[in-house]
């Protein structure tokens, strides 16, 4: 079954784009409008610009660096838990569930 797509229309920067979409990602397209907008006035406020391509890359810049370090904690947290659910998974193995 094909998913059904939507066109919807997004401002960045005060700039619209118009995208097709899936139906089920609209929520997230609606936030990550959100987000960028309000990291790009922060950004604004900050710092001197004479375009807003400057700011655009800064919050591009900003969000992959975040998301660097996210993926980074992530495999950190991973490699701490994983040998812990499978001590914890050899264990409930011992035991015969009726």
């Amino acid at each position: 079954m094909e998913e059904e797509r939507i066109k919807i229309t997004i401002q960045v920067a005060q700039r619209p784009m118009t995208i097709a979409i899936q139906r089920e990602w609209e929520h997230y397209f609606r936030e990550a409008e959100k987000i960028i907008n309000d990291s790009f006035l922060e950004f604004a406020k900050k710092w001197k610009y004479t375009d807003q391509q400057d700011i655009l890359s800064m919050v591009l810049v900003d969000f992959v660096v975040k998301w660097l370090a996210d993926e980074e904690r992530l495999k950190g947290f991973d490699e701490e838990v994983v040998p812990m659910m499978e001590s914890l998974k050899a264990l409930t193995d011992k035991f015969e569930i009726d």
